[in-house]
């Protein structure tokens, strides 16, 4: 069984991962916790009486990922909008699928949103997996790239120049120490080493619910 996640504490080096820290590391998607991640959606088997229709993930999109852990079975569909991760909690989840959603779930309106487009998908309308707020787009991976790489120099000790000339390519980071000070590439430095330790310290759990 997935061993327990103990409880995060700062000061003597423990973190509180949202995907789960026991799962292989592969070159596949990677699996995020489900009750964190709004992307994901949860399916059940229906109880007796009803009948669902059944889930060909193909339908939806390229299934780019499909493992099974202590948990039950995960897929991962891609289409033009980016991930939906779909967690079947048991084999008849596909035959009978019924959709999860926990009331008081983490962003629930995106729950219900991802739920929707879902359920409009296998009736063969043509809408994205995913809303706008989850959608990776290329702006957005532009930065997300950029906050990663400031956060590499600036845990590896260097400085707020570093940054400039190597992830903004800013041709103010030769300048002499009075013109850097006031230049807008050290602000420009300083607030993206700023945002990329706020992204790296839980700050990608806003991220993950489209903030």
């Amino acid at each position: 069984m997935r061993r327990p996640l103990a409880p995060a504490s700062l000061g003597d080096g423990g973190y509180a991962f949202a995907p789960d820290p026991y799962a292989p590391v592969g070159t596949g998607p990677v699996s995020w916790l489900p009750e964190l991640s709004p992307g994901t959606l949860i399916l059940d088997a229906a109880p007796p009486g009803f009948d669902p229709l059944s889930l060909d993930p193909a339908q939806l999109g390229s299934v780019i990922g499909d493992r099974i852990d202590d948990d039950g079975r995960e897929v991962v569909v891609a289409d033009g909008t980016g991930e939906l991760h779909i967690r079947l909690c048991n084999d008849r989840a596909v035959s009978r699928p019924t959709i999860i959603l926990p009331i008081g779930a983490t962003a629930i309106d995106l729950r219900l949103d991802v739920a929707s487009r879902f359920v409009r998908r296998l009736r063969g309308q043509t809408i994205g997996l995913l809303p706008q707020a989850l959608r990776l787009t290329v702006l957005r991976k532009r930065r997300l790239i950029q906050l990663l790489q400031a956060y590499d120099i600036h845990e590896t000790g260097g400085s707020p120049r570093d940054v400039a000339e190597t992830v903004l390519r800013s041709g103010q980071a030769g300048l002499p120490s009075v013109e850097w000070k006031d230049s807008h590439s050290r602000r420009a430095a300083n607030r993206l080493i700023h945002d990329a330790i706020c992204l790296v310290e839980r700050g990608y759990l806003k991220f993950l619910r489209g903030g």
